[in-house]
């Protein structure tokens, strides 16, 4: 799958996934703000002796209340969000198929510094490349890893992660932003407008 493909499919998940959280966040907000407008009616009634001064008060702060929930609401969306977009990622990962599958991971192999690695945990599928290329280590496989290799050296010592799963969690705070800011734009624009 290319990087075009993977990032629309992400997109169109991540849209549809964005839209649900926010239709639920903004659903909280009111039925948290319908919640508050009972709660001040009821002090209203019992309160009709108080100054219109305290009423004020009363509703500035269930103003303010509502406002700071609905921000945590918002705040709440948006890591749910992040953490769906981030398991979205690594089901793509492992969905996608690599192309040129030796010649990938014959790179990501001559990037690992210079060592007489001990232990080699790798995808069952590239158990074969991983004997080819690390003769004299023992080879593990490991199904949660899709693609590349985890590497290690004195007993354990010196370990060395060069995984897609590695590479994903390292560009991932780069990517992140970018990819809410098109899930979002996405989303609104499927928002009737009110």
């Amino acid at each position: 799958m290319s990087r075009a493909a993977l990032i629309e499919s992400l997109q169109r998940q991540a849209a549809e996934d964005a839209e649900a959280v926010w239709r639920e966040a903004k659903a909280d907000v009111e039925k948290y703000r319908h919640e508050l407008a009972q709660a001040l009616e009821q002090q209203r009634k019992h309160g009709q002796q108080a100054s219109a001064e305290t009423a004020r008060r009363l509703d500035e702060a269930a103003t303010v209340e509502a406002q700071r929930r609905a921000r945590e609401i918002s705040m709440n969306a948006a890591i749910a969000l992040a953490g769906r977009l981030r398991r979205l990622a690594l089901a793509e990962l492992a969905r996608s198929p690599i192309e040129h599958a030796e010649q990938f991971f014959v790179a990501l192999a001559r990037e690992l510094p210079a060592h007489e690695w001990q232990t080699v945990r790798v995808n069952p599928s590239d158990r074969d490349r991983a004997r080819k290329n690390f003769p004299g280590a023992d080879v593990v496989c490991d199904n949660a890893i899709t693609g590349g290799m985890e590497v290690e050296a004195e007993a354990g010592r010196i370990r060395v992660s060069n995984t897609l799963e590695t590479r994903l969690a390292t560009a991932w705070p780069d990517v992140l932003p970018d990819l809410i800011a098109k899930v979002l734009a996405e989303s609104s624009s499927h928002q009737p407008v009110a």
